[in-house]
């Protein structure tokens, strides 16, 4: 009996060790099917790699799908010291992967021995960890399993990540309410990633997502607990989902996607200027654009003629409303096709746009994306011939797809002859009338038609006409994931449309499956192209849609708005997202896009929007007219704001260089720069800093009469009254809440203490073009911050250079001020010169002085020995101190400048 008594317990261990063997496996192949194979690591100094197995290779019965992928490949990669990457990929079969646009991608990084770098990983089953080496804290790790970790298929890819935060910003393009993804009631959210053409919906991440927009930004950063950033960003070109969970634990983060491969790169923790600074190192620093773009443009959908363009132009100029750029819509073309112009309704356009030119305004057109089919139009003529276009899976021929002009074809921009069909238009178009940038619309790339329009020309009949093909026209049809829960042929080209490029070796085929999401970029930067190979000039395009790196060659608008005060907003945030997608110059349309705005939502606007980077007044072809001279208010207060902007456009275009050269922001919430403040962070979508030192506090609220904003513990002065409105507190790290009257004829800027900016009073006079500036005096304003201590510079460029920064075209003139050394010391990069006024020494204003209210001169030298002595004054209304001499002086000559009584 003892032996059969040992058997049947023998018979209970061996049932439940299967059991619990049973329940493991199946937690493991629901949620992370895969495990190391530990005989295929190999180690380099700054990869791992090895083989990830699927549980069917050992356990036969167990498989989710057909498609699975049982043998992946995973590398380990340090690129940096604070970069690492992640990429898996089909071991046995070749994958599409997004190739870098970024010829400088590792340019500006230094690989780090990848020992060093805080990598754990373990199995069964695959999991990994990132701990920061200098604080040795873990950042990210695979999700629990409670969440999918790692699944691999044809047409599903799914990869888990968690991070040790409490709020997490990014993903674009969306109509974000908050800077804050998923900041609400809901705490599990999802957002789609996947170029589409739609009238801009609220995305408050509702599941099941699709509430995207123009573009595919899948670049996020988590704050982490400890208040420093971590960035990511999953480079993969497919629709996708990234689905958000917010927890007690911390934040997971599920990337789904529907093909491809994962590759993912980790910019490890640091304040979010750093960590956004890297990320832009690797997709591609901004590109500069001209100077001219800062200043204001006015455009409109329903300018029927060209009279029409001319009466608006001479409104502004009795309104006395500043105006730099007019923006043509396609009211300009012949029967809204690329390229052409109108000789009717536009006839003489060529000399008029010459006209704006001698006026000192700038001409930026629209072109749509799709290309007329019609067989006797010359692009038409001349794709087919050199198979440019993209071609259907149905009939093996040209795709056609619809938009504006009717029936369209679409450059297959693989495919070189593609970029030379663009030039060939470009260039035909310039022959017509002289533009100075251009405008690319609808280049998600939008069809009018469901995928496809049909061989006899009606709408929606693709899927109708089969032929032998390699193709399978059918292969998307039914996934068993679509992203957003929404069809990939909603106003966009087939997924199965394919580009064909030829090879002497055989001819290759890139789906638009891959393609879809990086359609624009490739536009842009053939655009981008034609600009500085051809026409020998630096560029300035406008897109609509994108994908990461596009900043390398357009900057950005932000699509079909509303004219609703929560639109308005909204910009804000708009805005901020694209500083982390580096785009810098971006901005909203003002007063709104769609629907009628008010006088007083477009008097607000028109303050905020002034000092957006890109400043544009846009709105549809069936709404009121909304040019701020319709209305006195609006005129009023776009006029004073426009002059404010002028009156810091040096500023401005400086730090516009500066994140050319370095990345970063232009504009920025104010908590990236008090992450520790949990009342700077209150404020994240109403109010935004330009570069360091200036906080610009907008009214946001229908009636408002004055307006609201946290200032931290520094220093902070009214830059155009001079007046200090907070005082450094060394006894507490608290800031102040201040209010502040709100009216229509000035915006409230201000200055943080501890900065220097360059200034001029725009503000008297009547300047309307921007190229006045040259030739008006440059004030530095000097705000000391709670040590009485200052810094800050001005860049001056040869405006026509194409790259001034790789010609080095550029001078930096940097300034550092002591208040307790009375001194302020001037250093100089760079040699270019404009040799205009704007560069000479003609006023020197240092706020908050009353410590310095006894000094009688400013004494400058340069090397030469003492240049000039210029007397001071004091205001002891506002405690200014103020040095003005209309002078010859050259900045860049100077090396110091004392504070004293006597200069001998």
């Amino acid at each position: 009996s003892d032996v059969y008594k040992r058997q049947g317990n023998n018979m209970l261990l061996r049932f439940f060790l299967l059991a619990t063997l049973s329940l493991a496996l199946c937690s493991l192949v629901a949620y992370n099917p895969y495990y190391i194979d530990p005989e295929t690591i190999r180690t380099t100094d700054y990869t791992i790699t090895m083989i990830l197995k699927h549980v069917r290779l050992s356990f036969g019965s167990v498989i989710l799908a057909n498609d699975d992928i049982l043998k992946a490949s995973l590398l380990f990669e340090s690129l940096d010291e604070r970069v690492f990457r992640i990429k898996i990929t089909d071991s046995q079969a070749e994958r599409w992967e997004v190739p870098i646009y970024n010829p400088d991608a590792r340019k500006y990084y230094k690989q780090h021995l990848i020992k060093d770098m805080g990598l754990t990983y373990t199995s069964p089953p695959y999991k990994f960890e990132l701990a920061d080496p200098r604080t040795k804290q873990v950042f990210v790790a695979t999700t629990d399993t409670t969440d999918t970790t790692l699944y691999l298929s044809d047409k599903l890819i799914e990869y888990g990540l968690w991070f040790p935060g409490d709020a997490i910003f990014g993903l674009g393009e969306r109509v974000n309410p908050s800077f804050e993804l998923c900041d609400g009631p809901y705490r599990d959210c999802t957002y789609t990633s996947f170029n589409k053409d739609i009238d801009m919906p609220v995305d408050r991440g509702h599941p099941p997502g699709g509430k995207q927009s123009y573009g595919h930004q899948s670049f996020y950063m988590v704050r982490l607990k400890n208040k420093q950033f971590v960035g990511v960003f999953f480079l993969n070109s497919n629709a996708q989902d990234t689905i958000i969970k917010r927890r007690s634990t911390g934040i997971n983060v599920n990337h789904k996607t529907i093909g491809g491969i994962v590759d993912i790169y980790f910019f490890y923790p640091g304040a979010a200027e750093e960590v956004i600074k890297s990320y832009h190192s690797f997709i591609g620093r901004p590109y500069l654009p001209p100077m001219w773009t800062l200043g204001f443009h006015q455009c409109r959908w329903g300018w029927k003629t060209l009279d029409k363009v001319k009466s608006v132009v001479k409104e502004f100029g009795k309104a006395d409303i500043p105006l730099d750029v007019v923006w043509a819509d396609i009211d300009y073309m012949q029967d809204f096709k690329d390229f052409t112009v109108n000789n009717v309704t536009y006839k003489g356009l060529g000399e008029y746009v010459d006209q704006l030119h001698t006026m000192g305004m700038r001409w930026v057109p629209i072109i749509d994306a799709g290309l007329k089919y019609e067989l006797n139009d010359i692009y038409y003529k001349k794709g087919e011939e050199m198979n440019a276009f993209v071609r259907s899976a149905y009939t093996k021929k040209t795709l056609i797809g619809k938009v504006w002009p009717g029936y369209a074809v679409y450059p297959a921009w693989m495919n070189v002859n593609a970029s030379i069909l663009w030039y060939m238009g470009l260039q035909n178009l310039y022959d017509q009338v002289k533009y100075d940038g251009i405008w690319i619309d609808m280049n998600e790339a939008s069809n009018f038609c469901h995928g496809e329009c049909g061989l006899d020309n009606t709408e929606g009949t693709d899927g109708t006409v089969h032929g032998a093909d390699p193709h399978d026209p059918k292969e998307f049809d039914n996934l068993r994931y679509y992203p957003g829960d929404a069809s990939l042929l909603t106003k966009a080209i087939s997924p199965s449309g394919y580009h064909v490029v030829t090879d002497p070796y055989g001819d290759k085929f890139y789906k638009e499956f891959n393609l879809h999401s990086l359609w624009a970029l490739h536009q842009a930067n053939v655009t981008s192209r034609f600009f500085t190979n051809v026409q020998k000039r630096r560029p300035f395009i406008m897109t609509r849609a994108n994908f990461a790196g596009i900043g390398m060659f357009s900057s950005k608008w932000l699509g079909d708005n509303h004219s609703t005060w929560e639109d308005m907003q909204y910009s804000i945030i708009g805005m901020f997202n694209y500083q982390l997608f580096g785009i810098p110059l971006v901005g909203a349309d003002i007063c709104g896009f769609i629907f009628n705005t008010t006088e007083e939502l477009c008097a607000r606007w028109m303050q905020l929007g002034a000092f957006s980077p890109f400043s544009r007044n846009h709105n549809v072809n069936n709404a009121k007219d909304q040019e701020p001279y319709n209305w006195p208010l609006v005129a009023k207060a776009g006029r004073n704001a426009l002059r404010q902007k002028y009156s810091i456009l040096r500023y401005y275009y400086t730090k516009l260089f500066e994140v050319s050269l370095h990345g970063g922001t232009l504009v920025k919430p104010l908590f990236f720069d008090y992450p520790e403040d949990d009342k700077a962070y209150e404020y994240r979508n109403k109010v935004f800093m330009i570069g360091p030192a200036v906080l610009v506090v907008p009214v946001l609220e229908p009636g408002a009469m004055k307006v609201t904003t946290y200032l931290p513990n520094q220093n902070w002065f009214n830059l155009f009254t001079d007046v200090q409105v907070h005082r450094y507190n060394p006894s507490t790290k608290d800031g102040i809440e201040l209010t502040m009257n709100a009216g229509f004829d000035y915006v409230n800027v201000l200055v943080k203490g501890g900065h220097i900016v360059p200034f001029q009073e725009a503000l008297k006079g009547s300047i309307k073009r921007m190229m006045a500036l040259n030739h008006l005096p440059l004030d530095v304003v000097v705000a000391p911050d709670g040590k009485g201590e200052a810094k800050g510079n001005m860049i001056f460029d040869r405006e026509e250079a194409i790259d001034p920064i790789a010609t080095k075209e550029y001078s930096d003139i940097r300034f550092e001020f002591s208040m307790e050394a009375k001194k302020m010391a001037v250093s100089t990069t760079g040699a270019y010169r404009l040799n205009m006024k704007i560069e000479n020494f003609n006023t020197l204003t240092i706020l908050g002085g009353a410590a310095m209210s006894k000094v009688k001169f400013a004494c400058i030298y340069g090397k030469s020995g003492k240049l000039a002595e210029v007397p001071a004054t004091y205001s002891p209304a506002n405690k200014r101190l103020f040095f003005r001499q209309n002078s010859s002086i050259y900045w860049g000559s100077i090396e110091n400048i004392t504070f004293v009584d006597n200069c001998n």
